[in-house]
């Protein structure tokens, strides 16, 4: 008895340093998930392989179905007006485009008098020093509307102060060697984002930053998001001809009557944009950067920023036995008795293949088909990659 106390313990002994650095690396890989997780850049979402999952999803009938029931898209891109242009001089140089302001105030006018839809997201950009007659009475309406959020970019300046109150970015971050819309960033500094300012509007919640950690009603949560769409595209008509979206002045302000208008916005999160020009690279396709906004501002409404705990207590195991494995030379799935006993040379040829990265691999892939989430692993995948490295140096070394 004396004997087999003294061998588990000294098993235990050796096993304790491995179980130790385990739970520690699993310790340090949440916090750098976390605080990489709210970056909007090199996260390392492979565009291609999502792609494929979506039109996996989407065979399998496990595609998400957004049908937009809860928004009314309008397009303003054959709705423009030619200004004076000038240059830092103050001195003309010709003229440039813009969208039609008498419209867009023909608009504005009866979404304000029915006062039927349930918020206003204007994604109009309204540039110092591209002015029109209708400017005063397009921002002093603005400015007196509920429910309402005008875009705007962090390296614009506005056309008018009196909007600053009404005014959220609508940016999005890319670089020379990563083009393509990935991740949707919330909160820039102190200022919010197009979606953020709606949200905290229809719920009065909000994102604030706490040093490097997030929070929003008193929850932890993220800052940046991997947006999911659907496989489906996003153009004017729908697939049984239905309008997707309205144009401004040959649909609405031409066919519609105020009472129409009312109806047809009610209840609805009303979208103003260019739905034409304004497109970008999706995963899922060219998209515009309207129904991107959309898509930010309903993952906001459903919950998707908030951290979930039953997630990360399922990584903290994935991560714990990861870490454990490395310290094992070889195979740690050999160790199985099935797979130890088995005279399959085909299985033995295969199992050195699987490892961590493939694990995570299979990890993400069932995440996101059967479960609709998204987890980026850049983070394990180097921590693991250093921690082998290290452990193959200690073994080798003379």
């Amino acid at each position: 008895m004396e004997k087999m106390v003294q061998s588990i313990m000294g098993r235990l002994s050796k096993a304790g340093k491995p179980i130790l650095v385990s739970f520690l690396n699993v310790f340090v890989l949440l916090i750098f998930s976390y605080v990489l997780n709210n970056q909007p850049l090199f996260t390392g979402e492979d565009l291609n392989q999502y792609a494929w999952m979506e039109f996996l999803k989407n065979k399998m009938g496990l595609s998400e179905q957004v049908d937009y029931s809860d928004a009314l898209f309008v397009n303003v891109s054959y709705d423009k007006q030619l200004i004076e242009k000038k240059d830092e001089f103050g001195m003309p140089v010709g003229n440039i485009d813009i969208t039609d302001r008498t419209k867009l105030l023909a608009l504005l006018n009866i979404l304000d008098s029915t006062n039927q839809y349930r918020y206003i997201i204007l994604d109009v950009r309204f540039e110092k020093g591209l002015d029109s007659e209708m400017d005063s009475a397009l921002f002093s309406k603005i400015k007196n509307m509920k429910r309402i959020v005008v875009a705007n970019h962090l390296d614009v300046e506005l056309a008018d102060s009196c909007l600053s109150a009404k005014v959220a970015i609508s940016d999005y971050a890319s670089t020379i060697v990563a083009t393509n819309f990935a991740r949707y960033k919330f909160l820039h500094g102190k200022q919010p984002s197009l979606p953020l300012f709606a949200y905290k509007d229809l719920t009065g919640k909000t994102i604030t930053k706490h040093g490097l950690i997030y929070s929003c009603g008193g929850s932890l949560c993220y800052n940046s998001l991997f947006l999911k769409f659907p496989y489906n595209g996003f153009s004017e008509y729908g697939g049984n001809g239905e309008k997707s979206y309205y144009n401004m002045g040959s649909d609405l302000l031409s066919n519609y009557s105020g009472q129409d208008l009312s109806t047809l916005a009610k209840n609805k999160l009303v979208f103003i944009g260019d739905m034409v020009e304004d497109v970008h690279d999706t995963y899922s396709g060219l998209k515009p950067g309207t129904v991107i906004t959309y898509h930010a501002l309903r993952s906001l409404l459903l919950g998707e920023h908030m951290v979930s705990y039953t997630l990360l207590f399922f990584l903290s195991i994935v991560f714990f036995f990861i870490s454990l494995s490395l310290f094992k030379e070889g195979v740690i799935i050999k160790r199985i008795p099935f797979v130890r006993k088995s005279h399959s040379k085909l299985l033995h040829f295969f199992l050195p293949l699987i490892g961590y990265t493939f694990v995570l691999f299979v990890i993400v892939v069932v995440l996101n088909l059967l479960f609709n989430v998204t987890i980026s692993i850049i983070v394990p995948s180097i921590y693991f990659t250093i921690q082998k490295t290290i452990l193959n140096f200690k073994r080798t070394k003379i």
